[in-house]
């Protein structure tokens, strides 16, 4: 039982006391008690390691991002080593299984990566999304399909993401899975822009000087 808790039986006699909405509140601290406990237990050493190893300088729930790796610079095995370690301690953090996908991509185990992006996206994630959108586009070592692409690319730029708000404006700039489009590309390109996303500026720029087809890469 957590120790910030009340003792069970000054929770019984206060109960008696207090209207029927303390009473509810007073039971779920007691019930869930062991619940607390629990997140206090996990071990925020090997949830660190995993984030200083394999969190994305864009994804918006890396913890510290001025400590995130450019996926060049990732360490895919001691990577995919703390992160499964991490995701064990704490399965219900989605930026874990964001970050193990990471690992295995940057390795090369594309349907690895896939599995730990589809966790981290079921959970939440809109920075999975963009990744998942990415292998569906490069198609190595994984199904090339620029329609799923464009479609991932255009939830994780609905769900806010900048990098997925770029990647989505690529789809309508370079006919990624349909057609043109030139106005939403560069609708999209400016929503990412605004929220500091550099390359999206540039694109921006050679696409009001050239039109469509900028060649601009979301990878």
């Amino acid at each position: 039982m957590s120790a910030v808790l009340l003792r069970r039986s000054e929770s019984i006699t206060l109960a008696y006391y207090q209207p029927a909405a303390a009473r509810v509140v007073l039971m779920l601290l007691v019930l869930c008690g062991d619940c607390f406990a629990s997140d206090r237990s996990v071990s925020l050493e090997s949830v660190q390691t995993c984030d200083g190893l394999a969190s994305a300088p864009w994804d918006p729930d890396a913890p510290d991002r001025s400590r995130a790796v450019e996926f060049r610079d990732l360490r895919a095995v001691p990577a995919a080593m703390a992160c499964r370690a991490a995701i064990a301690e704490a399965p219900q953090l989605r930026r874990l299984h964001f970050q193990l996908g990471r690992a295995y991509d940057r390795q090369g185990a594309n349907q690895d990566a896939y599995q730990a992006y589809r966790r981290a996206s079921d959970l939440g994630s809109g920075a999975a999304k963009v990744n998942i959108g990415i292998l569906f586009r490069q198609g190595r070592r994984f199904e090339k399909n620029d329609a799923k692409a464009r479609s991932w690319f255009r939830e994780a730029a609905e769900a806010g993401i900048p990098e997925g708000m770029f990647c989505y404006a690529t789809a309508f700039d370079n006919a990624i899975g349909g057609a043109p489009d030139i106005a939403a590309a560069k609708l999209w390109y400016g929503k990412a822009a605004e929220r500091g996303t550099t390359k999206a500026r540039d694109a921006l720029v050679r696409l009001e000087l050239n039109g469509v087809v900028t060649g601009a890469r979301c990878d």
